[in-house]
């Protein structure tokens, strides 16, 4: 479920797909070109609408990953480390943040990076309000304050614990920015950042050619190039990994023990996939309806006949972070159909419940393009039914689903970041983040109780309490759900088995994070 302004943008998939098989015949395994010149060219599924960072919702795709960079970022353990400020103090009381920037640090078009850039990014996308996701982020920043280039000093209206987490977002050049808006469509597809690789060309639906940057701060990359090609069917790309035309690519479970000559790396992520109910439908008001469904699904079963053991099943929205506490729900038939009885259904003779006539009926939708989410989708349309929910199983392409969030049904959705559990749980559940103002919350799910946990989670800058508040947040779900939960899952990349570098870490949505240290790369 990522954000509206990262949406995936569909590729054509029958002229990829079609070139794809041309050149693979004939040539079989063949050996990947990225060794011989210092270049890596990685196939991924799922291309954004904008590389600017600000448009971005926590999940940034590779090619912004690489370009830009921000005051802070995550080493290999999602903690958060110095990147653009060296370091930094946090007043007591929680309300003022000073960073010392890092010196010499320059743009990708030569410009120096300084404290005004700083001012600049965050006041921007403070200000965008609805226009910019990640002005949640920045909502209770009162002013920044630039004493030098090379000093940044926000004053706070009130303690706000993600704030070092919210600053890792890459900073924006305000002398290529200033005077336009946030949503520039020249900047968006043509950024300039301080990042190990700088954006050369980009093929809206084809690829983007990154080439590394020599004046980056800590040093020149080991690869002279990465490619990001965007080949959203599943097959389409390992045909092309196999016959050579990409070094390396995101690989889908089924898939995993068909990468030929090529290493798997298998990481870990923070990425769920569950069933979203839009709360708006009425056949969604009742909550025992929803805790029925979730008794109905058998999540188990479904990680390892579909995730194939690249996964486990899901309990909640933060069963990764140190804040997981979701109870999590069993498979019980007994305990579904209990609720439903509760809730003033019987089954008719199709054995379906039924209440007035009326069965639980609605349509379950996903990208059509995206092979493990439509199998999720049919496994867990045949369960439901099985359990007599009258479920309609119809994946759609991904540019009709992007123009149609409001008014699905039924969605499998993905979400899920590694970084501070705000990031992961404020934007799909809190009311005031709901579609219709221009928020990540897709089912437009509303409960005072998981509110004010989320409030008080990141308002709290109390170990103890931040963890109270998000155990309250989770126990507000199981109780009154807006999803189904059904699995995590571990992201699979193949990569040529002499390229040194990729390192182990916990992933966020679509495994992105994969790229996290791509400036210590190289062949050996």
């Amino acid at each position: 479920m990522p954000g509206m302004l990262k949406r995936p943008v569909l590729a054509v998939l029958a002229v990829v797909v079609a070139a794809s098989v041309a050149s693979a015949c004939g040539q079989g395994d063949a050996t990947a070109p990225g060794s011989k010149d210092g270049s890596l060219t990685y196939a991924i599924g799922d291309e954004p609408e904008t590389f600017n960072p600000g448009l971005q919702d926590e999940h940034t795709d590779p090619v912004t990953e690489l370009v830009f960079r921000g005051l802070t970022r995550h080493d290999k353990d999602n903690r958060v480390v110095p990147s653009l400020a060296k370091s930094w103090t946090v007043a007591p009381d929680g309300k003022t943040y000073t960073f010392v920037l890092r010196p010499g640090v320059t743009w990708q078009d030569g410009r120096p990076f300084t404290s005004g850039d700083v001012k600049f990014t965050i006041e921007t996308v403070r200000d965008a309000g609805a226009g910019s996701p990640l002005s949640r982020n920045f909502t209770m920043v009162r002013s920044v304050e630039t004493p030098d280039p090379a000093t940044v000093r926000l004053t706070l209206a009130e303690p706000f614990a993600p704030m070092l987490d919210a600053v890792s977002m890459g900073m924006l050049p305000e002398h290529l920015l200033q005077g336009k808006k946030l949503t520039d469509p020249g900047f968006g597809q043509h950024p300039v950042g301080t990042g190990p690789f700088a954006l050369k060309t980009y093929k809206h639906g084809q690829y983007a050619e990154l080439t590394a940057f020599d004046g980056y701060y800590e040093g020149r990359p080991g690869l002279k190039k990465i490619v990001v090609k965007y080949v959203p069917d599943d097959s389409a790309r390992l045909i092309q990994l196999r016959n050579g035309e990409v070094d390396a690519a995101n690989l889908a479970p089924q898939q995993a023990g068909k990468a030929g000559g090529h290493r798997l790396e298998v990481h870990p992520t923070a990425d769920y996939r569950a069933l979203m109910f839009n709360m708006k439908e009425p056949v969604f008001a009742g909550r025992r309806i929803r805790l029925a469904m979730n008794y109905a699904v058998d999540r188990d079963a479904i990680t390892k006949s579909v995730v194939l053991g690249y996964g486990s099943p899901a309990k909640g929205p933060l069963d990764t972070s140190p804040y997981a506490a979701a109870p999590g729900f069993a498979f019980d038939p007994a305990k579904a159909a209990s609720l439903m009885k509760e809730a003033g259904y019987a089954k008719n003779t199709q054995g379906m419940w039924a209440r007035n006539g009326r069965t639980v009926k609605f349509e379950l939708t996903t990208f059509a393009e995206d092979s493990l989410r439509v199998a999720i989708l049919n496994v867990s349309a045949t369960q439901l039914k099985q359990q007599g929910f009258d479920v309609d199983p119809h994946p759609r392409p991904r540019d009709w689903v992007r123009k149609h969030w409001g008014d699905l049904q039924g969605m499998v959705v993905g979400w899920g970041t590694p970084y501070d559990p705000d990031s992961s749980v404020y934007g799909p559940f809190a009311s005031s983040q709901a579609l219709a103002k221009g928020g990540s919350n897709y089912g437009s799910y509303s409960n005072p109780a998981a509110d004010k946990a989320l409030e008080d989670g990141r308002s709290t800058l109390d170990p103890a309490k931040r963890k109270a508040a998000y155990t309250a947040f989770q126990q507000a779900l199981q109780d009154d759900p807006p999803f189904v939960w059904i699995s995590y899952l571990k992201t699979i990349n193949a990569v040529p088995k002499n390229l040194t570098g990729p390192a182990q870490r916990t992933l966020g949505h679509h495994g992105y994070g994969f790229f996290w240290n791509a400036e210590t790369w190289r062949y050996n």
